[in-house]
């Protein structure tokens, strides 16, 4: 009778052992892509922003939208930080965000993006964050200025 006992212990630490990467590896690309999702929306965003605006003196067109950074779950490994970071004067700005657990991933985004602070806005608690996305610039050369909304 212990031997079964002990056999089936024995097996069902294999069968776990077994299933646990694939499991870990599953709730990173989740985490991964929940975040890419959003960020390809605040994009988007930003284009319409950018293709049916002009910038102009004082406060210009903005939009708010929300980004929520998921935290570590059962079905997600959660993300440690977003950042935006703006590259340069007349360079797209770039975004980017680590998997808890996994590597860090990034990409350009298509419009010229800057921070209000010209530093990178780096978002590193789990939840909703309100973004605000004001046109800024001068006709021709209009840039999206992301700041966190208090």
């Amino acid at each position: 009778m212990i031997y079964r006992v002990v056999l089936a212990v024995v097996l069902a630490s294999a069968l776990v052992a077994v299933a646990l990467p694939p499991l870990d590896d599953a709730r990173r690309e989740r985490a991964a892509t929940v975040v890419t999702d959003q960020i390809e929306s605040i994009e988007r965003t930003a284009d319409a922003l950018v293709s049916t605006d002009e910038p102009t003196e004082g406060v210009g067109a903005r939009r708010v939208v929300t980004l929520r950074v998921p935290a570590r779950q059962w079905t997600s490994a959660g993300v440690e930080r977003v950042s935006f970071a703006p590259v340069g004067t007349g360079d797209h700005g770039r975004v980017s965000w680590q998997v808890r657990g996994g590597r860090t991933s990034s990409r350009s985004l298509s419009v010229p993006l800057t921070t209000a602070d010209d530093e990178p806005l780096v978002l590193d608690e789990p939840g909703h964050h309100r973004l605000v996305l004001a046109l800024a610039g001068r006709p021709g050369a209009p840039v999206v200025v992301v700041r966190q909304l208090k």
